[in-house]
């Protein structure tokens, strides 16, 4: 970072500035400039809070020159490949998870599950403690839900995700699903990152509609500083002034983010348009600019799903929209190289 200080300041608040870094183990330099006095910083700044250094008398602002995040960083690792085993793998090549919002019942997992293994899709989603805006809403059917999705994924060789939204629930998911998603409205909930980031399972983290890049990037650094590295990332849209669609779809998210880390990125096309009438298109943007997967909600008949039917593909939708982005990801594999 880089400390500008006004040049008039007195001295004592300059030698007041100089001996918190030195305490701090930091090395310095003071550079006397025209109208401002520049202190670059070299240390580790993950041990201190550079806001601090906002708040002493003369100081005018402060300039972050790395990131604050590390372990999510491509300086700590170029490429993460989350392994599922029996060659399913997140970071390889273009994956594809889908399922229905909600697990509603048995019968109609097994449908759509029998669907979607049938055209090669290997990761079963199914929501099963649903955190809604109403609380008259649909819940999910909660354990009995998780144990469906398990049982299912399972029959047809599939890796289950789900989202979990209690600490509470972890020796439950730890047990029967195979990846931990963590929604949107918990991306800061610190408390159940730092929980997951104990636990040996891959996390789906996906974005708050709020967040910035870098607070996604520092949620994500929250489960790896804990010891889970198996952390995949999922871009869902942004809140805007905009209502034509659920979220903004935040596109050019892609390829920033995978400029800045070594993690998977998918796009959540479904909860970011929030009509089915648009996902194929925006599923093929994701391939276009270097997405590692997508996450679809899919229901054999949307007009019957408990949540969110109307952002869910049908099956002739999601087959249509499937062979195409398989067409797709191999011209761009054979034409570019990201």
């Amino acid at each position: 970072m880089i400390i500008v200080v006004k040049k008039d300041i007195n001295e004592e608040f300059i030698e007041n500035i100089k001996s918190t870094l030195s305490a701090n183990g930091m090395s310095f330099d003071v550079l006397n400039g025209e109208r401002y006095i520049l202190i670059p910083v070299a240390g580790d700044l993950t041990t201190s809070d550079i806001g601090r250094f906002k708040a002493m008398p003369g100081v005018d602002r402060v300039v972050k020159i790395s990131t604050p995040y590390v372990m999510a960083s491509k300086s700590y690792r170029l490429k993460t490949v989350v392994d599922l085993g029996d060659g399913i793998k997140i970071g390889e090549g273009f994956t594809m998870i889908s399922g229905p919002c909600s697990v509603d019942s048995e019968a109609s997992l097994d449908k759509i599950a029998a669907f979607l293994s049938g055209r090669g899709i290997r990761i079963l989603r199914g929501g099963t403690f649903k955190m809604r805006t109403s609380p008259y809403s649909f819940q999910g059917l909660g354990e009995e839900g998780v144990k469906i999705l398990h049982d299912t994924a399972k029959r047809y060789n599939m890796r289950s995700v789900s989202e979990i939204t209690d600490v509470r629930h972890i020796d439950l998911f730890e047990k029967y699903i195979d990846i931990f998603q963590v929604g949107a409205r918990n991306m800061t909930n610190f408390a159940l990152l730092k929980e997951l980031g104990r636990c040996k399972k891959p996390v789906l983290l996906k974005r708050s509609v709020s967040a910035s890049i870098e607070d996604f990037m520092l949620s994500a650094e929250y489960l790896m500083n804990e010891g889970n590295e198996n952390v995949i990332l999922c871009e869902r849209g942004i809140q805007t002034f905009d209502d034509s669609t659920r979220s903004t779809v935040n596109i050019a998210s892609i390829p920033i983010i995978k400029s800045l880390t070594h993690l998977p990125l998918l796009l959540d096309p479904s909860h970011s348009v929030g009509n089915f009438h648009y996902i194929p298109q925006v599923a093929n943007a994701a391939v276009v600019l270097g997405a590692d997967g997508v996450m679809v909600e899919t229901h054999y008949n949307p007009a019957y799903a408990l949540s969110d039917g109307f952002q869910s593909l049908n099956f002739n939708s999601f087959e249509r929209m499937h062979e195409n982005i398989k067409k797709l990801y191999e011209f761009m594999r054979e034409s570019f190289t990201y």
